[in-house]
């Protein structure tokens, strides 16, 4: 990895989708390694996005997508995407893409980054697929063996829609300073014994000791992001 001052260099090319993973119902992992070479054709920091480019009904369209995979790993960068029903191009990568085709890609872009040089802890509050840029952080904190506390507070509705849940789960049993915290907000009908409803400005403070004191990332719909910085002022 390079150094934080180090600028990461920008590229523009064809990658291959080597792997398609299903997640959850309706979001899907994509891994995507270089044409013929073994190593990427670029690096990056964990929480930046790449730009994929594709021509659907005759037009040439383009989206960003937050690069979900660890620096550390050099053969491939792994996208996760949900499948929105409006959406044009997640639409077209979950029903059109597959292993082996190639996927014009620029990148990677974004300022939303941790490398753990800039705190000596990290607090990550997502909701939904927000949870990618989240989960690029800790795969390379725990990557390079990085001793600061890592909290993770996330949202989503059901167990079934847990993304990156038995990941996180070996992950915390192997790193004691990556703390996990999960709530379900219509936990009806499934089987979950945790926190149920959406996160409050009582259970932040009591899962967090000294919450404000730390460097805070938020990622998901604007409604959790917005609610989650208005519960952050209330406990200045």
């Amino acid at each position: 990895m390079r150094s934080r001052t180090e600028p990461v260099s920008k590229w523009s090319g064809q990658l291959r989708v080597c792997r398609i993973f299903d997640e959850t119902p309706g979001v899907k992992t994509f891994r995507l390694a270089a044409e013929n070479d073994i190593a990427l054709p670029f690096t990056y920091y964990p929480g930046q996005f790449a730009t994929l480019t594709f021509e659907i009904n005759g037009k040439k369209v383009k989206r960003s997508y937050t690069i979900a995979s660890t620096p550390t790993q050099l053969h491939y960068c792994g996208l996760t995407v949900k499948r929105e029903d409006k959406g044009l191009v997640s639409r077209y990568l979950h029903d059109q893409i597959k292993e082996g085709d190639l996927i014009d890609v620029s990148g990677p872009n974004g300022k939303f980054t941790f490398t753990g040089e800039e705190a000596k802890s990290i607090v990550l509050i997502a909701g939904g697929v927000g949870i990618t840029p989240m989960m690029s952080v800790i795969r390379y904190l725990t990557d390079i063996g990085w001793h600061g506390e890592i909290f993770l507070l996330y949202c989503c509705r059901t167990t079934n829609d847990f993304i990156f849940r038995e990941e996180l789960e070996q992950l915390q049993e192997r790193n004691p300073n990556l703390n996990v915290f999960a709530t379900m907000t219509r936990s009806a009908g499934t089987v979950w014994m945790g926190i149920k409803g959406r996160f409050n400005a009582e259970i932040i403070n009591h899962l967090v000791p000294d919450i404000t004191t730390r460097r805070i990332h938020i990622c998901g719909p604007p409604g959790l992001m917005d609610a989650a910085v208005g519960m952050l002022k209330e406990l200045q």
